[in-house]
């Protein structure tokens, strides 16, 4: 769904190119769709085009490119076979499609550094255009980037020092692109919700349950699924009227089979990859949204949360802290599962202020808040 509309485009409106690391395409339908919202925002303010190079797996029929096109925004997605090194192969990809062209946009905006790094430098400069960076990228953090090869580190620092400014969507992750070596303009821009899909029930509740929703990508050792079902098992023996919806893009069947072990499957619904639209729906039948997660930058499930007008219970990382208060939910230690128990039994007895945390999500994610932030952004950078 494309977001809502915001200031129609005026004649000197700068056009930007978006090349995006992370994108959704037919190699993978969810990868990068906070990316692709990001962009959606900016296009409703600055004409857009996005590149992206998607890597193919072996024995899947996919076409070369793929052109997306509607009013205000083209997608230019180019298919490659997945195979290393992979920013040689993703550069290839993307000088692809700027075979024959002169450039007619006045900014390159890359999102996330690596892979598609390489190309954006060489087309800033071959064009002489600016180029800043939006990251979203957890690698930057203490113990992830140390587990980052040499050469990829010095790719992102070669990428960050070619940029005018970076955009980082949190403060936290501001301060590791500044230790990491990434460069010293910064401007923190966050993630972007869609206020119009996102948006608190219309009717009140009628369930008897109390009902927490989780979404993610359910990978075990970043997400901590395993902790808040352990954490719901506690629960059910207080009190019995709590319902748990886990979904996400990645394997349920792991956390099926432990909420069995644990004997709470009656109280628990855990399934796989839904759409957006699915995601808002489900946001408006929740009581609450509830993170657990061991490393984050700032998850846009947080906002989407608090602009369908419910509360978050967050494990206290990255980002997060920078907008999360006690008016908004509860933060708890990362792996810290009595604080989670506390902070579950303290959000199912508390009233909440639906329509003052949908207005916290309007001033601050809103696609018109967020597009106006790249707007201005824009207009400040320096021709080269």
């Amino acid at each position: 769904m494309a977001p809502q509309s915001t200031p129609t485009y005026a004649p000197d409106n700068m056009r930007i190119l978006h090349i995006a690391s992370w994108y959704p395409s037919m190699s993978h339908r969810t990868l990068g769709n906070f990316v692709q919202r990001h962009v959606q925002a900016i296009a409703t303010i600055n004409p857009s085009e996005v590149w992206y190079a998607a890597p193919v797996e072996a024995g899947r029929d996919i076409p070369l490119n793929e052109t997306i096109e509607s009013e205000r925004l083209t997608e230019r997605i180019a298919y490659f076979k997945a195979k290393r090194p992979v920013v040689m192969h993703t550069t290839r990809a993307l000088l692809r499609l700027a075979e024959g062209q002169d450039s007619s946009f006045d900014a390159i905006h890359l999102h996330v550094a690596y892979p598609a790094g390489q190309a954006a430098r060489i087309l800033a400069k071959r064009w002489n255009v600016p180029l800043i960076l939006t990251e979203h990228w957890t690698a930057y953090h203490g113990d992830q980037r140390q587990k980052l090869p040499f050469w990829r580190k010095h790719s992102m620092r070669l990428t960050g020092r070619a940029c005018q400014l970076i955009c980082p969507v949190s403060e936290d992750l501001a301060e590791s692109m500044r230790t990491f070596g990434m460069g010293d303009e910064f401007r923190v821009i966050p993630n972007v919700v869609d206020t119009e899909l996102f948006h608190p029930s219309a009717e009140p509740s009628s369930k008897d349950s109390f009902e927490f929703l989780h979404i993610s990508s359910l990978v075990d050792d970043h997400k901590n699924v395993s902790g808040i079902l352990r954490a719901a098992a506690v629960c059910l023996n207080e009190q019995d009227d709590l319902q748990w919806t886990i979904l996400g893009d990645g394997d349920p069947k792991p956390h099926q089979e432990f909420a069995k072990s644990l004997g709470i499957e009656q109280h628990v619904t855990i399934g796989g990859e839904i759409t957006l639209d699915e995601v808002a729906k489900r946001m408006r039948q929740a009581n609450a949204l509830i993170l657990f997660s061991h490393f984050e930058n700032f998850p846009c499930v947080i906002p989407e949360a608090w602009a369908s007008g419910i509360p978050v219970i967050s494990s206290d990382v990255g980002g997060i802290r920078e907008h999360l208060n006690d008016e908004r939910g509860r933060l708890v230690p990362a792996g810290d599962e009595e604080a989670l128990l506390n902070a579950i039994r303290e959000i199912r007895q508390s009233p909440w202020d639906s329509m003052a945390l949908r207005t916290h999500a309007e001033n601050v994610f809103s696609v018109k808040a967020v597009a106006r932030a790249f707007h201005r952004t824009y207009q400040s950078l320096e021709k080269r």
